[in-house]
């Protein structure tokens, strides 16, 4: 790859640059005030939401919707019937207390802790946006609340960006894309009641939150390909203007260019990549995001034709399977439409995990489906089945990834996940159960 100056030119003057810098600088004062990277910002706009008392004047919804969503989150399952869970749709939540940065006296300070009394429940948050959770935080917590609360109910939550499992078997998750839809909602639904001035907040909120989590397969498109015509150019800038980031392998032919220029000509890169540093960061990231590219080689390896390559859940569908889901209901806004789905995710440095979801389909559809793959001996969650369960997790598995830098690497690791004896079984009885479901009789 040759490295020039020149390139860095070129890439400032594209269309396709210059439109996606366009999209990344449009006003938000959240952005202004670096909201999106401190963890502390983002739990100061979290508790006054939560507290009904606020004066964003919507009461208890988010409150409300997000027990509920803690309740019918599909990694939660095996929880619910520790908390009377009916309870939080309709009960009155006049008295909420919202407390930031709780003090557990010498072992840290919880992020949020709500009291509701009506409830009997304490709400522990622990919010992890951009942090790792640091050895034995999650237990001191737990620990320090319920010493501090012994006649009330304690639920200790582990709120990230992508759904990290947290450390404590006792934490229910959220994630920051369950925040985002719940938000959404509300706006959504209730627009004419919402003054508007708490309505535009709440809207640069949401879209900083959808520039984070909501992959746009255009934009991400666009700067894949932006990354593959001008790589050296984003090497270049990123490289110079982040030192700390210099080993990473990728990089290696630009710090050696990096090294040949003088003083100066480092200060221009480092000015071109603070007036484009979003910019040029995204290109980075999506540009090399390794569980792309290597998802990208799966599915072409294996002919899979359905599928989304999203940067941080790349899913698809077996192709067995759709002459059948094409009998079924169709989803909107539900990743590719289809009743079933299968994703693989990261999680954490070393692991990269399978899921298989039954969707939310029609209830009077989806029982009779559960009830055939279960007497087939696929085992899920005993609630999978209840009226109004939108979402089914019917196979999990895991692997290690022994180089998350190395795209091949990880095509293995997901073609390991599908050609495992198990899969392979799960995927044909899938198939038979659907082959008996939506098989037309002639």
């Amino acid at each position: 790859m040759t490295y020039s100056l020149d390139t860095i030119l070129q890439l400032e003057n594209t269309p396709e640059f210059n439109k996606l810098d366009q999209q990344f600088n449009e006003f938000n004062p959240f952005k202004i005030l670096r909201v999106a990277k401190y963890e502390i910002r983002h739990s100061n706009v979290l508790a006054w939401l939560f507290d009904p008392s606020e004066n964003h004047r919507l009461g208890s919804f988010f409150l409300r919707n997000v027990l509920m969503n803690l309740v019918t989150r599909a990694d939660n399952e095996n929880k619910i019937d520790e908390f009377p869970y009916l309870s939080f749709a309709h009960a009155s939540l006049p008295d909420v207390v919202v407390h930031r940065e709780w003090s557990t006296n010498g072992n840290g300070a919880v992020d949020l802790l709500i009291e509701i009394p009506t409830l009997s429940i304490v709400l522990l948050i622990e919010n992890k946006v951009h942090s790792a959770e640091s050895s034995g935080q999650l237990a001191r917590y737990l620990t320090s609340v319920t010493n501090h609360y012994p006649e009330w109910n304690v639920l200790p939550v582990f709120l990230t960006l992508s759904g990290d499992t947290p450390s404590h078997d006792a934490y229910w998750m959220l994630t920051y894309e369950d925040v985002l839809r719940i938000i959404k909602q509300e706006l959504e639904l209730n627009r004419a009641t919402i003054a508007d001035n708490i309505h535009d907040f709440l809207s640069y909120y949401v879209a900083l939150l959808e520039e984070r989590l909501v992959e746009d397969e255009d934009t991400a498109n666009m700067a894949l390909q932006l990354y593959q015509d001008y790589t050296s150019a984003i090497h270049l800038l990123y490289a110079n203007a982040n030192p700390a980031k210099q080993k990473q392998i990728e990089l290696r032919q630009a710090v050696k260019t990096l090294a040949t220029f003088d003083a100066e000509t480092k200060r221009h890169l480092l000015l071109i990549y603070n007036r484009k540093r979003q910019t040029i960061n995204y290109i980075f990231e999506t540009g090399g995001n390794i569980l792309r590219q290597a998802f990208l080689d799966f599915v072409d390896t294996h002919g899979i034709t359905v599928h989304s390559p999203h940067a941080r859940v790349p899913h698809f569908v077996m192709d067995d399977w759709m002459p059948y889901l094409e009998r079924m209901d169709r989803l909107n806004r539900y990743w590719l439409n289809y009743g079933l789905i299968i994703w693989f995710e990261r999680k954490g440095s070393k692991r990269l995990k399978l899921y298989v979801e039954v969707g939310p389909i029609d209830y009077k559809e989806r029982l009779p489906l559960l009830e055939a793959l279960e007497a087939k001996n696929i085992s899920f969650w005993k609630s999978g089945k209840q009226e109004g369960k939108k979402f089914t997790r019917i196979y999990t598995e895991t692997t290690d990834v022994s180089d998350w830098t190395n795209a091949t690497v990880v095509k293995e690791a997901m073609t390991s996940l599908i050609d495992a004896p198990a899969f392979r079984s799960f995927s044909a009885t899938v198939t038979d159960v659907l082959e008996d479901l939506y098989t037309i009789n002639v």
